[in-house]
């Protein structure tokens, strides 16, 4: 007798009814892929002899994975903040070590063992004061990710965050940079976003910002222009809202130097809390 036969024969002895014992089943499956996915033996063992236990309702163990908060990947889904209420949208949870990355809200079919959750669990993660968030540049084949801290204190700091989650409807998201400010000077500095004001309309503001600053400009609440100064001091051209993390500001510096620098898109953008 082969494993499936084994188990629903054993569900059967516990549950005639048929319904549960497919509901059981179909679980099962679905934790056994969730716990390959869980780093370390020793956690899988637990996990194995948690989910095992047939005496536990099913809706247990889904929290079980749930709270659990190791899976290499999740999809989740959550209400539309957009035009059509009567739509959905999904984003997808990524694991790196000890931090959980929330992608761009996005229109994508869900896989049909996918976990779902309401997007103020995500919300709730952010800290109140600091968020961090990301972007993952691509140009000529190559792909790299930023991360960039958000002083999250200011309604253009905020916005920033909304766009490059989506929760507004609107997102970073298949945006290229638009220009660049003192190519190869002192000052320099990229612009990029969901807007382009146009190379020769350039908003400032009085005084200068370090290198790596990331300044926002804001159009609509929907729409917006993120600035980083890539070499030395430049002149302000929006409200500081972060900065990006020192390591990773060789991407816009790289980019900074191309003969066409709107042909660098952003493949992916999102948040990273803590898990």
């Amino acid at each position: 007798m082969d494993e499936d036969q084994e188990w629903k024969k054993k569900c059967q002895e516990l549950f005639p009814d048929v319904i549960t014992v497919n509901t059981s089943k179909k679980v099962r499956d679905v934790t056994n892929k969730a716990l390959m996915m869980v780093d370390g033996e020793a956690d899988a063992t637990q996990h194995t002899n948690q989910l095992s236990d047939l005496t536990l309702p099913i809706m247990d163990k889904v929290n079980i994975l749930l709270n659990d908060n190791k899976f290499e990947e999740l999809e989740e889904v959550m209400p539309d903040n957009r035009e059509n209420q009567n739509d959905h949208i999904d984003f997808k949870v990524t694991r790196d070590r000890d931090v959980l990355d929330f992608h761009c809200l996005q229109n994508q079919n869900l896989p049909p063992d996918a976990f779902t959750m309401p997007m103020s669990e995500m919300v709730k993660r952010l800290d109140p004061n600091y968020t961090w968030t990301f972007l993952d540049m691509a140009w000529s084949g190559r792909r790299k990710r930023v991360y960039i801290e958000v002083n999250t204190n200011t309604t253009e700091a905020r916005q920033f965050v909304d766009l490059c989650t989506g929760q507004r409807g609107s997102s970073f998201l298949n945006t290229q940079l638009n220009r660049v400010w003192n190519k190869g000077k002192a000052g320099e500095c990229v612009f990029g976003g969901n807007y382009d004001s146009g190379v020769n309309r350039m908003l400032s503001s009085d005084g200068y910002c370090d290198e790596g600053t990331v300044m926002f400009m804001s159009h609509t609440d929907k729409s917006g222009e993120f600035i980083i100064s890539t070499n030395g001091q430049c002149q302000k051209f929006g409200i500081d809202v972060g900065c990006v993390w020192v390591h990773r500001l060789e991407v816009f510096k790289e980019a900074a130097q191309l003969s066409d620098i709107t042909q660098v898109t952003v493949v992916d953008c999102g948040v990273r809390v803590h898990a």
